[in-house]
């Protein structure tokens, strides 16, 4: 795998990671009555940290993710087909 597809998979990874833990965050901080009077240092410290866990742990998916990110299609015979409709 190319360095640059690791780096779109991570990005990618990482930006919804960071929109799940802000959306969580901003849930968590105004459902909970306790954490009411400070939500915005509570979203402001819970996105925080969801960011720093998310950057590690994108490079890793980055790297798990399959070898061939951008795979060029390929025409094939489809199975049910006796013969194919055109020239392939």
């Amino acid at each position: 795998m190319t360095s640059l597809a690791r780096v779109q998979i991570a990005l990618l990874f990482y930006s919804c990671f960071c929109v799940i833990s802000f959306t969580a965050a901003v849930y968590a901080a105004t459902l909970f009555p306790p954490m009411m009077p400070n939500a915005g240092l509570w979203i402001a410290g819970l996105t925080a940290a969801g960011m720093f866990v998310g950057a590690p742990l994108a490079w890793l998916v980055g790297k798990a993710l399959p070898r061939e990110w951008r795979s060029p299609l390929v025409a094939r015979q489809s199975p049910l087909a006796h013969e194919p409709a055109r020239e392939i």
